[in-house]
């Protein structure tokens, strides 16, 4: 399955490393846990392993799927959704743990973003930064990447839809 220096992603979490699989004692019984790290947001989290299958936990893309993050953040939806049921579809786009699906959300807040005056609702800004991250995240491993050339890809490939 996965292995220590693994890269991986987790739902809500983005991308990090499986820095060690340890086994400990609770309640009497012994069970395996995957210790994951994720630098970007200095994250350390135990998964148990007979949780990974439900967790989400995925290996990273392939370098060879980065056009396809591009193509994803230049061509989101040509209409931003409303907030009162985006809130719900949001959420569960996170937590998907995709990286398009993060990357189509990012556009989509974006355009969002840029239609309105004043700016997103406070949840939309949330969300809006939680996907960037999440981005980020996969992105600065995939490419090898900085956090900042992460956040400059993401940036680019925005003003390239406009």
């Amino acid at each position: 399955m996965f292995k220590v220096g693994d890269h991986v992603v987790y739902p809500y979490h983005g991308a990090g490393i499986i820095q060690e699989i340890e086994e400990k004692d609770v309640l009497g019984e012994t069970h395996s846990y995957y210790i994951l790290h994720f630098p970007l947001v200095d994250i350390t989290l135990m998964l148990p392993e007979n949780r990974i299958d439900q967790s989400g936990l995925r290996q990273v893309i392939p370098s060879s799927e980065i056009n396809t993050v591009a193509k994803a953040l230049q061509s989101g939806p040509d209409t931003p959704p409303s907030t009162s049921q985006f809130s719900r579809e949001t959420e569960n786009l996170l937590k998907s743990g995709s990286i398009i699906d993060a990357a189509y959300l990012v556009s989509s807040l974006h355009k969002k973003q840029g239609e309105r005056s004043n700016g997103l609702h406070i949840q939309d800004r949330h969300h809006l930064q939680k996907a960037r991250q999440m981005l980020a995240s996969e992105l600065a491993i995939v490419q090898n990447f900085s956090e900042e050339q992460a956040y400059e890809f993401i940036d680019t490939n925005l003003l390239e839809a406009n």
